[in-house]
């Protein structure tokens, strides 16, 4: 008798033999033979001769919903093979393997740790009534915590018809599990409101929004939508991507809005690996409450086998935080946070990039389009120890003004903005033209700053902190110029900034000229070694 994954592999083989392969369709079949196999039992019929194909096959086609699930894409025999191999399949683990084979509709699987410490969060606080919202993207959680057989009275939310369908016959059996279907990123006709609430929005989209709305991106319109469904002294736990938590305009108004309406508790940067299909994204857990907290905790989890633990917290003051113009907890808990703190309490008068530099990304370039030409490219591998090699460019074959939006010019200060490593360097005079490649963002400064001294300040201690608080990726970076322009640097005057750059430069080519002689005489002793050998 096959049992769990076996079950699962013969009732998908029956169904892609027979052209049933997407997701909601392969979904879809498994709910009609669980909800005909129900039907018999409640008629207690379950082994008599209504097994028989023909006679199974009237069966569900009168009692089985094919108006809830359409029509059968079959005859009497294929659903005689499908009931067989299916009749005891565990319909929420054999939803949760359907999902995330799934490559063509896409759909995130979270880890089941964050499922995991929001039941624990809920244990903490005495909260027996949860919602947790496009349920398909937690199925693993349910699967792993078994959350619905504890004293939970939880309702679960999806936007899919039919996984709500298999939802709601899997948890028919449970009464303290409800399943509604809806949007998150529409006012829910909800009268129910919920001690605590779950959610990770879909990343990144545009809503069509009422005029007179803050925000349109589908992370804080979720959250919009979700905050009338909780209960005083109630919490939200969401999921974020990282330029919900700095970028400016009108994400940074909401997000002041948002935490004076339900106060953030807790702000808890995920590690790698949360999610399925693997997202390199930073994404950010954020709790908010429905009545202030005496600290704000934030944190950096990391992932210990199967469990989330705190790798590094730190707390502040819900008054001070709401001062902050953004939610970059990295640079909070950051180890050098004394030369942060240092930095951002200094007296000395600080500009944001964007107020003194206009900045762009370079081109987008393919490799085929590398070819002999008369135009210049600047890429990642150009940039060597803070310096442009420019005798190993390569070149495209294209029209100057085509691509003159994306020339650098000397004095330019260019930085790498994908990749593994920041990298940074002022452009030296050429000839020619040369552009950026879409690896590189330009920083070009007006009067204010000098180029060379913004490369000092941003390659220290405290501006690669900066830098790396903008990074939108995880193991690989990932820079917008948008959030670059963002970065504070310290305003001096220009004869402290040329003061500094010569120092700078002059320890540098004192460096240089003591590595180079101790590398050239390291060689001859070498060389004189191995003659005196032979």
């Amino acid at each position: 008798m096959l049992e769990g994954d076996e079950l699962i592999e013969s009732f998908w083989n029956i169904c892609l033999l027979h052209d049933i392969s997407s997701r909601d369709q392969l979904l879809r079949e498994a709910v009609r033979v669980i909800q005909t196999r129900r039907m018999l039992e409640q008629q207690e019929a379950a082994n008599l001769t209504l097994l028989e194909p023909e006679v199974l096959f009237r069966w569900m086609k009168d009692h089985a919903g094919e108006r809830e699930l359409g029509h059968f894409p079959g005859d009497r025999d294929l659903f005689y093979k499908l009931y067989q191999a299916g009749k005891d399949i565990d319909l929420l683990e054999y939803a949760l393997q359907t999902l995330q084979q799934d490559r063509i509709t896409g759909g995130i699987i979270v880890h089941s740790g964050i499922m995991d410490r929001f039941i624990t969060m809920c244990n903490r606080h005495g909260y027996r009534s949860f919602l947790i919202t496009e349920t398909e993207k937690y199925i693993r959680g349910l699967v792993d915590t078994q959350c619905f057989k504890q004293p939970f009275r939880i309702t679960l939310l999806t936007e899919n018809y039919i996984i709500a369908k298999l939802l709601k016959i899997y948890f028919e059996p449970y009464h303290n599990v409800s399943v509604i279907q809806g949007s998150i990123y529409h006012p829910l006709p909800l009268t129910e409101k919920f001690e605590a609430i779950l959610a990770i929005p879909n990343f990144g989209i545009k809503m069509d929004e009422d005029d007179d709305v803050i925000i349109r991106d589908s992370e804080g319109v979720a959250v919009n939508h979700l905050i009338p469904l909780m209960e005083d002294g109630g919490k939200m736990s969401v999921t974020f991507p990282a330029r919900m938590m700095f970028q400016s305009g009108s994400i940074a108004t909401w997000r002041k809005q948002t935490n004076e309406l339900v106060p953030v508790c807790t702000i808890n940067l995920l590690p790698d690996g949360l999610f399925r299909p693997y997202t390199s994204i930073k994404t950010y857990q954020v709790e908010f409450g429905k009545s202030p907290s005496e600290e704000v905790h934030l944190g950096r989890l990391q992932l210990q086998k199967m469990t989330l633990i705190t790798e590094r917290e730190t707390t502040i003051h819900p008054e001070q935080f709401g001062l902050l113009d953004n939610w970059r907890i990295d640079m909070l808990l950051d180890e050098d946070q004394d030369s942060l703190q240092a930095f951002q309490q200094a007296t000395v008068p600080k500009v944001r990039l964007r107020d003194v530099a206009d900045i762009f990304r370079g081109k987008s370039i393919l490799k085929q389009d590398l070819k002999a030409g008369t135009i210049r490219v600047l890429n990642i591998s150009n940039l060597e120890d803070g310096e442009v090699i420019l005798d190993q460019l390569e070149t495209i074959d294209e029209e100057e003004r085509k691509v003159k939006r994306y020339e650098i010019l000397p004095d330019d200060l260019v930085m790498t903005c994908r990749g593994t490593v920041n990298k940074l360097a002022v452009f030296p005079k050429s000839e020619g033209v040369v552009i950026a490649s879409a690896n590189i963002i330009v920083i070009r400064f007006k009067s204010t700053i000098l180029s060379q001294y913004a490369k000092i300040f941003l390659e220290s201690p405290v501006g690669s902190t900066l830098i790396q608080s903008f990074q939108r990726g995880t193991t690989v970076m990932n820079l917008n110029p948008a959030d670059v322009a963002e970065i504070e640097v310290p305003l001096l005057a220009k004869e402290e900034q040329l003061d500094r750059i010569n120092r700078y430069a002059q320890e540098k080519e004192r460096y240089k000229t003591i590595v180079r002689d101790a590398t050239a005489r390291w060689e001859q002793v070498k060389n004189n070694l191995y003659t005196e050998l032979y």
